[in-house]
């Protein structure tokens, strides 16, 4: 069963055409807001479109491990925006898809957040792994990775920080990128 349906393609045709016929340059713009408030020692509630997302960390810092810490939440958030990216890619160009995963790791020096040793807290590096059941060829999910890579907000900032790693599986092979 595909995960490209009808109303998925006649949406992003439809958000792709008024996009492309806008001429106010701010009508394009995505601009997303979250309200965080720390409601314990080391547990943070954000508020964002309507929905409660929380963070939290291990008891060993006085966390009390009710959610995941916000370096999760930041690659699982890279994963969420490439899944969302890559199928609208794949509507646009009517490439069907049945099974979609994207595995995210980030690498980062945790001496940084206490400045130690000259350290940078930030991440350096990103490993993503996509792995897509499809009937499509693999060249032509290769290109929407592309897309992906190129098209998605998240993808698109972290890169201007750091390297990523990619790799690609169509039907649990690896294909080359």
């Amino acid at each position: 069963m595909t995960l490209v349906t009808r109303k998925l393609r006649e949406g992003v045709k439809n958000l792709f055409e008024q996009l492309a016929s806008t001429k106010d340059p701010d009508a394009s713009l995505g601009k997303p807001k979250a309200v965080v408030k720390m409601v314990g020692p080391q547990t943070s509630v954000a508020v964002t479109a309507g929905f409660s997302v929380a963070s939290d960390e291990p008891e060993s810092l006085d966390g009390r491990m009710t959610a995941p810490y916000p370096s999760f939440l930041f690659t699982a958030s890279i994963g969420f925006a490439e899944n969302v990216i890559f199928a609208r890619q794949a509507a646009l160009y009517d490439i069907d898809f049945d099974a979609y995963e994207t595995r995210v790791e980030g690498v980062w020096d945790m001496k940084g957040m206490f400045g130690q040793d000259g350290r940078s807290p930030v991440m350096t590096e990103f490993n993503i792994e996509t792995r897509v059941t499809t009937g499509a060829p693999p060249k032509r999910i290769a290109e929407l990775l592309w897309l992906t890579h190129e098209r998605c907000p998240m993808t698109a900032t972290i890169a201007k920080a750091a390297k990523i790693n990619r790799k690609l599986f169509v039907n649990d092979t690896e294909v080359a990128l």
